[in-house]
């Protein structure tokens, strides 16, 4: 029942965010659960930073990009597909911060690089309170929208950063990579 409830919201939002129909965001959310169903995925582990992250199993590491953000601590995509990537970031929290201070803090970077279409929302990450900011850059007729979700843990953040050129695509993808998302020893 959960499960179903949850599922028709999402149905309801992608309604509403894409112009679709109830029925066509019904068949479409249901054929892309289909597909992420059937993905293969790799967990990768990164003890040094205390976490652990599931992506699917054509994606690849790449090194951390330290001029984007000293907190970064790894870079993961699809070598045969650009439109879509994941960034990890792990730094240290202040005292009483919350999920939701962090979200804040990080969208007054994001709004100096570009970004706009700002939304702070409640959320999961890895069965953890979460805060999700989601954000967009637009340039030349072209979208790069950004889905982050922020987790504060024995004063440590760790930022789950997912950006994508076909964000519709890959709402049920990014779903599911923070539902697996694991802070070690926790």
């Amino acid at each position: 029942m959960t499960a179903n409830k949850h599922f028709k919201r999402r149905v309801r939002e992608r309604a509403r965010r894409t112009g679709e129909s109830y029925t066509a965001a019904l068949r479409n959310l249901r054929r892309i659960d289909a597909e992420e169903r059937q993905m293969e995925w790799q967990r990768i582990e990164k003890a040094e930073y205390g976490y652990a992250v599931h992506v699917p199993d054509d994606w690849d590491e790449r090194p951390p990009n330290l001029k984007n953000s000293p907190w970064e601590t790894a870079r993961f995509g699809q070598p045969s597909d650009r439109r879509h990537s994941m960034i990890v970031f792990r730094g240290p929290g202040r005292p009483g911060m919350t999920p939701a201070d962090v979200a804040e803090l990080v969208q007054g970077t994001l709004l100096a690089a570009g970004y706009a279409d700002f939304v702070i929302s409640d959320a999961d990450l890895g069965g953890r309170r979460a805060a999700r900011l989601d954000c967009a850059r637009h340039d030349a007729g072209r979208v790069w929208a950004v889905r982050e979700y922020f987790v504060v843990d024995d004063g440590v953040r760790f930022c789950l950063g997912l950006g994508s050129s076909v964000p519709d695509e890959d709402d049920a993808l990014f779903t599911a990579m923070a539902e697996r998302f694991e802070i070690l020893g926790a």
